[in-house]
C-alpha cells in the first residue's frame, strides 16, 4: 500500500493501489481516455513556471523567470554515466504496464533521474520496485537539496549507497541491510553533505530504522513507528502519525524526547532553519476536503507558535506533504490538482508561514505523482 494510505486515514479512499495487475488494467483504460489530451507519450517533463524569483532549494540558484522549460524523454535513455553528471531536478520510477503515457525506453519499476539541464538517465544500480507474493515492494531514493548527491538501495552492495554525481564517487553503508528489512514503503533521508542517512521501514513498524554515519562508519537505531523528515549534521527530525501524532528532534548521538502535538496535525515538514520548529498541516486536509491553515509548532514543546491561512492554492488542490524550507519564512508544499487522476501532475509551492501567501514554484509531470522524488523531499508514496 502507498505511504499516504498507511499514515493518513483521510486519504485512504482515493490512494492508488499498488497491485501491478490492477494498475495495468486501469492504466490501459486511462491511456485510451487521455491519449489525445496527453500529446506526445515521450514527454514527461519538468515545467518551471514563470515569475519564480527564488530557487526551490538552497544552492540551486534562481529558477528562470517568465520562461517555461520542458525536458523531454525520447528515444533510448542512457544509463547514468560514471561521473560528470550535473545537479538533479528530480527522479521518478517508471512503469511499463500501468497508467500513462508510458515513458520512452521504459524499464518497469526502475528509477531514472533527470538533471536540471534536461538530461535523463536510467539508474540501474538502484533497486526501484520488486514484485513479491504479498505485493510490490518499493525501494527508496533520496536527493540532496542541491541535487548533487543521491542515495539509494544498491543491487550489488545489498545496502544503501551514497553517490556524488559529479565525481562519481560511491560509498556503501557500513552495514548490510536485507531487502526484507525495508518494509513495503521504506523512507530514506539524506543530509546535505551526504554524510548521514536516516531510513526506516515505516509504515511496516516491524523493525527499527537506522541513522548511518557514512564517514565515521557507525550506525544508531531509530525508534519504531517514527518517520524521518530531515537529517542534518547534528539532529534527525522524526514525525509520528496516527492516533498519537508527535515530533522528535533527536540528536545524532541519541537522546531527546518525543513531543505530542495533538490529533489535529498529520503532516510535518523538515526542521526549520531555526533548529527548533516544524510546519504542520491539520488532519482535516484530505483528497476531498482541505483545511487551509498551516501552523508552525515548537519542536521542543509541541505548542503552536503561529498559524496562517494559506492564500493562493488553486481550488481543489490536494496536499501530499510538506518538505524542505526555502528560508526562515517559506516551506515547500507538494500538491496534486483535483484532476490529477486524469493527468498526473505534482505541483510544488512555497508557503509563507507568516502571511499564508502561497506561490507556485514547479510543476512536475511524472508518470505517477506518488513515485516522484525531488531534492530535499522523499516520495509521497
Amino acid at each position: 500500500m502507498s505511504r499516504l494510505r498507511e499514515v493518513l486515514d483521510d486519504v485512504a479512499a482515493e490512494a492508488p493501489a499498488v497491485d501491478l495487475a490492477d494498475w495495468a488494467i486501469a492504466g490501459s483504460r486511462r491511456r485510451r481516455r487521455t491519449r489525445m489530451a496527453a500529446g506526445s507519450a515521450a514527454v514527461m517533463g519538468l515545467v518551471v513556471l514563470a515569475g519564480v524569483a527564488l530557487g526551490v532549494f538552497p544552492g540551486t540558484g534562481p529558477l528562470p523567470a517568465d520562461k517555461t522549460v520542458v525536458t523531454a524523454e525520447t528515444g533510448t535513455i542512457p544509463d547514468l554515466p560514471s561521473r560528470g553528471v550535473g545537479p538533479l531536478s528530480h527522479a521518478h520510477r517508471t512503469f511499463c504496464l500501468i497508467g500513462g503515457p508510458i515513458p520512452a525506453d521504459c524499464r518497469n519499476g526502475e528509477w531514472r533521474v533527470v538533471t536540471r539541464s534536461g538530461e535523463t538517465y536510467h539508474l540501474p544500480q538502484a533497486l526501484g520496485t520488486k514484485s513479491t507474493k504479498s505485493g510490490p515492494t518499493f525501494y527508496p531514493l533520496a536527493i540532496s537539496r542541491d541535487g548533487r548527491i543521491i542515495a539509494y538501495y544498491s543491487r550489488s552492495a545489498k545496502t544503501f549507497t551514497v553517490r556524488d554525481l559529479a565525481s562519481g564517487t560511491e560509498q556503501a553503508a557500513p552495514v548490510a541491510i536485507a531487502e526484507a528489512e525495508l518494509g513495503g514503503n521504506a523512507r530514506l533521508e539524506l543530509s546535505d553533505d551526504g554524510r548521514y542517512l536516516a531510513f526506516t521501514g515505516y509504515p511496516s513498524r516491524k523493525e527499527d530504522g537506522l541513522i548511518i554515519d557514512m564517514r565515521a562508519r557507525t550506525t544508531m537505531p531509530l525508534p519504531v513507528g517514527w518517520d524521518p523528515r530531515s537529517i542534518d549534521d547534528t539532529t534527525v527530525t522524526l514525525a509520528r502519525y496516527g492516533q498519537k501524532p508527535g515530533i522528535w528532534v533527536m540528536p545524532l548521538a541519541g537522546g531527546g524526547s518525543p513531543i505530542a502535538v495533538g490529533e489535529a496535525y498529520t503532516r510535518f515538514s523538515a526542521l526549520a532553519p531555526d533548529g527548533a520548529s516544524v510546519a504542520a498541516l491539520r488532519r482535516g486536509q484530505s483528497l476531498d476536503s482541505q483545511d487551509d491553515t498551516i501552523s508552525v509548532l515548537d519542536a521542543r514543546t509541541g505548542k503552536v507558535k503561529k498559524t496562517a491561512t494559506m492564500r493562493g492554492l488553486p481550488k481543489g488542490s490536494r496536499t501530499l506533504t510538506l518538505g524542505a524550507w526555502l528560508n526562515t519564512a517559506e516551506v515547500t508544499l507538494a500538491t496534486v490538482p483535483s484532476d490529477h487522476w486524469k493527468e498526473n501532475r505534482q505541483i510544488t509551492y512555497a508557503v509563507n508561514v507568516e502571511t499564508g501567501q502561497v506561490r507556485r514554484l514547479v510543476v512536475y509531470h511524472p508518470q505517477s505523482a506518488m513515485h516522484l522524488v525531488i531534492p530535499g523531499a522523499a516520495a509521497a508514496l
